[in-house]
């Protein structure tokens, strides 16, 4: 990423969200089909919210799937889609049809759920090769410089195919995430890094850093990267 790319705000939430729903309302009316990939994490939630608030939005006309995702059941407090169902898609008129989470099965390999959510996608999408699976995708950035599910060490960025399963620690369960293709399959891709603690990870992904150990740097889109920060660099 440059520099060229960041804009720093005062109110991150109110910014994005106004213009992410200026994008829902620019390709809906000239494509009909707006695809949006959700982030997880806390900082995308306030956006989420005002979104939810914002009148005369083609809910309708929005697909919605997710970066990445932890291997708990949809129920779970620490899963990405309960966060973003509370915050935003129980409360607008998005098809459920149109709503594509990762899949949840007891006791399955994550690599098989990984899989399955490539595959759904691309039955729901078309095929990444030929058009940009997503007209939008949300990321946030990690204080050791991952995004999505994509951590520093766990050979996620290098992972073949559309989608993976890594393990962010010894415990806990898998984490389920898009690979950098399947992200780059985006028109546009918008970075969400708030606060102080993100700062040297920004500057360092900014920089160019070896995706190896800042798994963000691997990230692209077809034709908007940005970054929203309320950090001033």
């Amino acid at each position: 990423m440059e520099r060229r790319q960041v804009r720093t705000v005062s109110d991150l939430a109110a910014q994005v969200a106004s213009d992410l729903a200026g994008v829902l309302r620019e390709v809906a009316a000239h494509q009909g089909r707006v695809t949006l990939c959700l982030s997880g994490g806390g900082t995308p939630l306030p956006v989420y919210r005002r979104l939810a608030r914002t009148p005369d939005l083609p809910w309708g006309r929005v697909w919605v799937a997710w970066g990445d995702e932890r291997d708990v059941p949809p129920d779970h407090k620490d899963r990405n889609e309960r966060a973003a169902r509370e915050a935003l898609l129980d409360h607008v008129p998005v098809p459920e049809d149109q709503v594509l989470p990762w899949p949840y099965v007891p006791d399955a390999d994550p690599a098989d759920a990984a899989e399955a959510y490539a595959e759904r996608l691309r039955a729901a999408l078309g095929d990444p090769a030929e058009g940009p699976w997503f007209d939008l995708t949300l990321l946030g950035l990690g204080t050791d410089g991952h995004t999505a599910s994509l951590f520093p060490g766990s050979g996620g960025v290098h992972a073949p195919g559309l989608a993976t399963h890594v393990r962010a620690g010894l415990a806990g369960p898998a984490r389920l995430t898009l690979t950098p293709e399947a992200l780059g399959s985006s028109e546009r891709v918008w970075f969400l890094a708030a606060g102080e603690g993100k700062r040297r990870a920004l500057l360092a992904t900014l920089a160019g850093g070896d995706p190896d150990r800042l798994p963000a740097s691997a990230i692209t889109a077809r034709s908007d990267l940005r970054v929203y920060t309320d950090l001033v660099l």
